[in-house]
């Protein structure tokens, strides 16, 4: 069920479901999702809150602004520092001297002395008012994992800095942006307050860390797949914090912890494990976005030479404050109150047509219960390999989003959370019992953990004979997928057809958001949507000559259609289209009568794959731009909608 957006779409269309996941934050974030909850009771434990953790946390971002006035402090910039082996020379590890770049004014960082200039347009040759340092403000010292000495001009290796030390690298707080209720939002160079309000803060943390809620456990190494931050020195997870982070994050969960509404204070633990993505050493500042990049934009670990502080609590502006999470906890809970869809305005932006619907799912243990209650919710932290619980030939339809071999390793990433959500919800339920979140039955392809590609084909499918086992006879099973690897392609199509399934249709939709990190080119930012049925397929074309070329009139027009929609298309998208619908017409037209197939599956991909270029040369060119993307739904909403819609209107 991963995030449980299928889980929320299925109760507002009056069905009864099942969610299973063997990550237990994905289990709880879905339940918290679908739990009904008062409104007025989120806005009063807000308020105590606000009373008890935030009193004390926005005293650690109070700053004064250029003119003098009081401020709150909305971002602090900092900046990683190395030694040089060669002369022993601090080195700071900026990438670049920006900082900003708005309305033709940008910000930059003077490489000597740190004070913060501002010049009209983009100057590279600007020069400093207080040293008369001369620099280009987009050119720095560090890119790619090598870093330049400026006093003796060595090049060196991050990682052999880090290697030296034996930990982490240092950090140096240089400039912070600020907010006045009087001057609006400012740029400066910390001055002496600032630094002794940091030092405060360290030394607070140091004194109350022993009674203070934070996680303990160390970043697990064995079959890790991604060495990363061990490789950077960062052994345990709270080493991803500077120290006035975890002192203010850890207050606002012990006071969160001491709400008595369980309920509540679940909701309050879900905004607050959201806020960790923007708050920790691992985020950057977007100069020409003009707020915090969260952690996980990317699906990895990637440690930053100029890391930016989150201010925790939030003021009027900022992204990924806690105040800004509790406001979107806030607003999915609403929304589940008062559904509503955004349909096109006549000659204008969308509108909202509020429904009749709800978002509540009543949580049941069992089948039988699920089926004497309507919006029931039955969901399972487990592995999906046994459906028992599910009687046979008894579900319409499974919707799913599979695990993409080793393309993502989810309990690495869900650690992260898991270790802070841990410390809230071990005593309730005993999916959070453990020190972290990995499972040795999660199926993800990782050669270091000994999961080979043979287990994970082994295991899914497992999955998917069970799928198969618990549908009814016309029932569909759908999910998404997309690889750049032909393998990848031939494996799920093995899988599939071994469980007793064929690809019926294979809609393209957007999986990307156009602005999000994985949307760049070269990424693959659409998404196949297998619906598949049980065997066997009706009958249907059988000579390959007259398939391969259904194949390629059907990619054709899957590519042509998203481009004339305004969309972008690169190789690796028509490579997803291509193939989807390779596997979709072989797994139709294979035998189950044992005779030899029209051609082996390998075979036809391999070629097909080939064939890539061509489909791509024959697209219909378009002049209509992409449409903005803050006027359209998110991408991943909005792709779990129309694949709810096709599972139910999947008689045409």
């Amino acid at each position: 069920m991963g995030g449980g957006t299928t889980v929320v779409e299925a109760l507002r269309l009056g069905c009864r479901v099942i969610g299973v996941d063997i990550n237990p934050v994905a289990w709880f974030i879905t339940r918290k999702e679908i739990e009904p909850v008062s409104l007025d009771a989120l806005d009063a434990a807000l308020q105590v809150l606000d009373r008890t953790a935030g009193e004390e946390i926005r005293r650690y971002y109070r700053t004064t602004c250029p003119q003098g006035h009081p401020a709150d402090v909305m971002y602090y910039f900092w900046v990683k520092t190395a030694e040089c082996a060669r002369c022993g020379a601090a080195v700071c590890l900026f990438p670049n001297y920006e900082l900003s770049r708005r309305d033709h004014i940008h910000v930059s960082v003077c490489p000597s002395c740190l004070r913060v200039i501002e010049t009209a347009g983009d100057q590279s040759h600007t020069v400093c008012p207080d040293c008369g340092t001369t620099f280009d403000p987009r050119k720095g010292l560090s890119g790619r994992g090598v870093f330049r000495c400026p006093e003796c001009g060595s090049e060196q290796r991050i990682l052999d800095a880090v290697e030296r030390r034996g930990r982490m690298l240092d950090a140096q707080l240089h400039a912070l942006e600020g907010y006045c209720e009087t001057c609006g939002r400012f740029f400066k160079r910390v001055d002496e307050r600032d630094i002794a309000l940091w030092e405060q803060a360290r030394a607070e943390w140091e004194q109350r860390r022993q009674t203070l809620p934070f996680p303990h456990q160390r970043i697990p190494t064995e079959g890790r797949s991604d060495p990363r931050p061990i490789n950077h020195g960062y052994t345990h997870f709270w080493h991803l914090f500077n120290e006035r982070q975890l002192l203010c994050l850890s207050v606002l969960l012990q006071r969160i912890l001491e709400l008595p509404d369980t309920n509540v204070r679940e909701l309050m633990l879900l905004a607050f494990s959201d806020c960790l993505d923007a708050n920790n050493m691992f985020c950057k500042y977007e100069i020409e976005w003009h707020k915090i990049s969260v952690f996980f934009g990317l699906h990895a670990y990637h440690p930053i030479e100029r890391p930016t502080e989150n201010n925790v609590w939030g003021t009027a502006f900022g992204r990924g404050t806690f105040l800004k999470c509790v406001e979107k906890v806030r607003r999915g809970k609403a929304y589940g109150q008062h559904p509503y869809e955004r349909l096109p305005r006549p000659g204008g932006g969308p509108q909202r047509k509020y429904t009749r619907d709800r978002i509540e799912g009543h949580l049941v243990e069992s089948f039988d219960e699920l089926m004497r209650t309507e919006r029931g919710a039955l969901l399972r932290c487990q592995s999906a390999e046994d459906l028992s619980f599910i009687p046979s030939a008894s579900v319409d339809a499974v919707v799913t989003d599979p695990p993409y071999f080793d393309n993502v390793q989810y309990s690495e990433l869900a650690d992260f959370f898991y270790v802070w959500l841990r410390l809230g919800l071990k005593d309730e339920y005993p999916h959070f019992q453990p020190d972290l979140s990995g499972n040795p039955d999660e199926i993800v392809e990782n050669q270091r953990l000994g999961k080979t590609s043979e287990f994970f084909v082994q295991r899914m499918k497992r999955v998917f004979t069970e799928c198969h086992r618990v549908l009814k006879d016309d029932g569909l099973l759908v999910f998404t997928f997309h690889h750049n690897r032909v393998s990848a392609w031939e494996g799920i199509a093995h899988l599939l057809l071994d469980a007793g399934f064929y690809i019926s249709a294979t809609p393209i939709v957007r999986s990307e958001g156009r602005s999000g990190f994985h949307s760049s080119e070269g990424n693959i930012r659409y998404d196949c949507i297998l619906v598949c049925r049980k065997r066997p397929a009706p009958p249907g074309e059988t000579n390959w000559a007259s398939l391969k070329e259904k194949i390629l009139e059907d990619a054709l027009y899957w590519s042509g259609r998203t481009v004339q929609s305004g969309l972008s298309l690169s190789r690796v998208d028509v490579f997803t289209i291509v193939m989807g619908k390779t596997i979709q017409y072989l797994t139709q037209a294979l035998a189950t009568d044992g005779s030899p197939p029209v051609i082996a599956l390998h075979q036809a991909l391999e070629e097909m794959a080939g064939m890539v270029e061509r489909v791509g040369q024959r697209i219909p060119e378009t002049e209509v731009g992409e449409t903005e993307a803050s006027s359209l739904p998110s991408a991943y909403a909005e792709k779990v909608r129309q694949l709810t819609l096709f599972v139910l209107e999947s008689g045409t």
